[in-house]
């Protein structure tokens, strides 16, 4: 990786003009999940190494560096003027706020693209909402296609942000990019500097550029098709709603009825059986999955998982499920295991799954049914990638798709001998899910230009069996009505469809046109017209132990943030090693009320199960003593201590959390200009302890709360070695979810109770009925009964110009109960009714907004009634 680094740096970064400043990339393999990213604040790049099931026909880490790379050169030439240290966090936000993620994720796909002979924009199916949406006369506007809908399906904003970008190189030539972003750093603070960039250079603003682009490819699309003369295949399963649907891997049983694996927006990925009038019974919830799959022999299903670390974000773990449709019982068969993509034998006895190592290893491994215990492991020839095996009708041979450099291929495993077997040359080809029908294989590729099933005959030759509109995928053979069933792509997601199996058919691919419309192919020629990594060198490294806990590695001060409060103004300078194990801060603020200076550090220790935290402040204060007009006033020092332990786990469609937290502190005021005895000069330890617990079910994107989840915290404080003050305080909360009288809506209950005394006696540490602050009557609850039913009302996907796009209005009531108790009339407190809207503003992708109004209705006579509260939230 580091000669592959070295190699293709200046052709990533030659059509932005800029060298990048050395960073910082960490290979992260521990975990599951194929990805990366670039950041600031500690500026640093992470590759996720482990490669995926479903991914491009060249190597994983090759496609990631190009990418990623692209990335660090694109922070460079926006931001190279604030991103030394100490100003990490202003160049980010300075990113952030002039680029869009379509346009930068765009730029990054093109080079990946436009560099090696592989890249997503090289997948028909990659941009295969897109391509429906305009084929159907769904002409969707700039910020639907661009902040998703929960009411279709439509591009994320790396398929968007690649065609855009497209079609700026390709009216503009390769240099626009460096124009764009030479320009928009001369004056980053420039109101919508992308959108006047672009509309200087070209005449289009963004919201034109994107029409632009999109009647453009509905033009290519529409003659492509008209090319392929494609056919039409009838849909076995019933739609009984709008809601876009996915009916992935359809399988045959026994009994002639369809298993297969549903996805949708309004619920999470289910096992469902289809009888043959296409009515359809769920089976069984599973839980997240890095790809969507599933494999079926005699009444078992196998499937992979993903399972998250007790403790650390970047360690994950993939394992293999069954599940028994007779007794409808599902098991865990493997744990901390990084195994994908299991097929089952024939005889039920076997399962065969990918594995791939620490060090990216590859093998199949064969695992008992029963137990779970490995049984036997083949290695990988050359260590090809190997994606998606499938067993033959006797047990004896597994096919499956095998990935190098230079392309895609097919192998064959003689599990009697051990011996793996090439069947076709590597293809520059996306297959995927090869499959036995008797003694030849069907797979899916795009030899044509579009996804289609292809067949490979005993004497070696291709065949293209489906001419799908927008794309057939996942074959599967029923022996018993000797048909292929498959995924036939509509705009509404995959369907199910049939064809009769004949062991002839189809029109041998060496004459089949290649109609694939390579939107971004002008980049190509504008990037130099080959492959970069045909070059890269081949220099020796030494290598040597990191530790992120020796002293040059412990540090790493990135930002410095501005802080302001009431009378308050400072500035806080923050470090955080590469490895995100040790955190340290340090700030000087200014009080202005008493014009003195304020300081403190802090340090957060993560490398190891428990966290740790310490923080100092030293302070002025000062307090009015009763008939006085001039305040006593002080300094004050304090440290704060804190220990958490945290637990988090998952299994099937549901996650769930636990952990203690407990904490102390040690005060003492001097230089007290008028000391009097009531006032204390010291707090000795107080302690803290929390215990929380926590169970949620998955959520689908229209849920506005799980359907069922459960979460517990105890808290309690107390003064134990403390003399000048007594008492102690203990907390009860709790919040269940429920689901509603119909999809998607939520109820949820929360009781929340208390008991103090002592110095505690005025302190209120539970949630407050709505409204409270209007109440005449509020006193110090005891406890409180909070209830709420939440609502999708519908989802207009608004556009109102560039001020805002709304997704989804929703709707509430709510009904809050105070010192519930035997004896007590049990009357709500306060009542009402919320309207709100998810949004996004300005034309951002983050932060996501939440902004509606509540009514509130008070039981008494106060001084306003009804109350109105205007509601504005944002997560990212």
């Amino acid at each position: 990786m580091a000669n592959t680094f070295e190699g293709i740096i200046s052709r990533v970064s030659k059509s932005l003009n800029k060298k990048p400043k050395k960073i910082s990339i960490i290979l992260q393999n521990q975990g599951t999940t194929s990805n990366g990213f670039v950041q600031l604040a500690p500026r640093r790049s992470e590759f996720y190494t482990m490669p995926s099931q479903g991914f491009d026909f060249q190597n994983w880490l090759n496609s990631l560096a190009v990418h990623e790379l692209r990335h660090i050169v694109q922070f460079d030439k926006l931001t190279g003027r604030y991103n030394s240290p100490v100003f990490e966090t202003l160049a980010l936000a300075v990113f952030g706020i002039n680029l869009p993620p379509w346009f930068y994720e765009g730029d990054a796909v093109n080079i990946e693209t436009s560099l090696t002979k592989a890249g997503r924009g090289k997948q028909p199916e990659w941009p295969i909402y897109l391509r429906s949406n305009l084929l159907n006369k769904r002409n969707f506007s700039y910020s639907k296609n661009y902040f998703g809908s929960y009411k279709d399906f439509t591009p994320g904003y790396y398929q968007l942000g690649h065609f855009m970008n497209s079609k700026l190189r390709r009216n503009k030539g390769g240099g626009i990019m460096d124009s764009l972003f030479s320009r928009m750093a001369s004056f980053p603070i420039r109101p919508y500097n992308l959108s006047n960039s672009i509309k200087k250079y070209t005449g289009l603003t963004t919201k034109k550029l994107h029409d632009s682009t999109m009647s453009e490819l509905r033009d290519l699309w529409q003659d492509q098709v008209n090319k392929n003369n494609s056919n039409t295949y009838s849909s076995l399963n019933k739609r009984t709603d709008e809601v876009p649907s996915h009916f992935h891997f359809p399988t045959a049983l026994e009994n002639g009825k369809i298993l297969f694996l549903k996805e949708s927006k309004a619920e999470t990925p289910s096992f469902y059986i289809m009888d043959k009038t296409g009515k359809s019974e769920k089976v069984f919830r599973i839980g997240y999955q890095e790809n969507i799959w599933f494999n079926y022999s005699s009444g078992k299903v196998v499937w992979d998982e993903t399972r998250t670390s007790s403790r650390y974000q970047q360690q994950s773990f993939n394992v293999i499920n069954i599940y028994d449709i007779k007794t409808r019982k599902a098991k865990q068969l493997t744990h901390r295991s990084r195994m994908f993509a299991p097929a089952i034998s024939p005889q039920t006895d076997v399962i065969a799954a990918v594995d791939i190592s620490y060090s990216n290893r590859i093998s199949i491994v064969e695992l008992d049914v029963q137990s779970g215990k490995e049984i036997k492991r083949y290695s990988s020839p050359q260590n090809y990638m190997l994606q998606m095996p499938s067993f033959n009708s006797s047990g004896d041979k597994l096919v499956m798709v095998g990935i190098a450099t230079a392309g895609k291929t097919l192998f064959e495993l003689d599990r009697k001998t051990g011996v793996f077997r090439q069947l076709i040359p590597l293809q520059l080809q996306e297959i995927l899910k090869p499959i036995y029908v008797n003694e030849q294989i069907v797979f899916k590729a795009h030899f044509n230009g579009l996804d289609n099933l292809y067949r490979l005959d005993t004497n070696g030759e291709i065949y293209q069996i489906t001419s799908s509109r927008l794309g057939a995928f996942n074959p599967s053979f029923d022996t018993q009505r000797q048909r292929l069933l498959f995924n036939n792509f509509i705009y509404k997601g995959h369907d199910i469809s049939a064809l009769d199996w004949n062991p002839k058919m189809g029109e041998n691919i060496k004459k089949v046109e290649n109609t694939f419309v390579d939107y971004s192919r002008p980049i190509y020629y504008q990037e130099g017209e080959d492959d970069v990594f045909d070059s890269i060198p081949d220099k020796r490294f030494s290598s040597k132990h990191y530790s992120d806990l020796q002293l040059k590695n412990l540090f790493y001060f990135h930002s410095i943030y501005p802080l302001a409060g009431d009378g308050i103004t400072g500035l806080e300078l923050r470090s955080d090693n590469k490895l995100n194990t040790v955190g340290v801060y340090g700030d000087y603020q200014y009080n202005s009320n008493l014009k003195k200076s304020e300081y403190g550090a802090g340090i957060e220790f993560k490398k190891y199960y428990p966290v740790l935290s310490i923080d100092y402040t030293n302070s002025a204060g000062f307090i009015y003593r009763k008939g006085e007009t001039t305040p006593v006033t002080w300094r004050e020092h304090e440290i704060k201590g804190e220990v958490t332990i945290p637990f988090n786990f998952n299994r099937f469609n549901y996650g769930y959390s636990a952990g203690f937290r407990t904490g102390t502190s040690y005060s003492r005021k001097y230089h007290i200009d008028r000391p009097f005895q009531a006032l204390p000069t010291e707090i000795k330890f107080p302690m803290h302890y929390q215990f929380y617990a926590r169970r949620t079910s998955i959520r689908s994107s229209r849920d506005l709360a799980p359907k069922w989840a459960q979460s517990i915290t105890l808290d309690y404080r107390h003064f134990p070695f403390e003399n000048f003050f007594k008492g102690d305080l203990f907390t009860f909360k709790s919040s269940f979810f429920f689901p509603g009288l119909f999809r998607n809506h939520s109820f949820q209950a929360a009781f929340n109770w208390q008991k103090s005394n002592g110095d505690y006696n005025n302190t209120i540490d539970i949630q407050r009925i709505r409204g409270f602050g209007f109440s005449r009557t509020s006193s110090r609850p005891d406890n409180t009964l909070l209830l709420n039913y939440r609502f999708p009302i519908f989802y207009p996907d608004w556009e109102l110009g560039p001020l805002a796009y709304i997704k989804r209005i929703k709707g509430g009531f709510f009904s809050d109960f105070q010192d519930v108790k035997r004896g007590n009339e049990f009357v709500p407190k306060s009542f009402g009714m919320e309207l709100r809207a998810d949004m996004n503003l300005l034309r951002f992708y983050l932060p996501n907004f939440d902004i509606g109004e509540r009514i509130i209705f008070l039981n008494e006579k106060p001084n306003q009634n009804p109350i109105f509260e205007f509601m504005a939230t944002y997560s990212f």
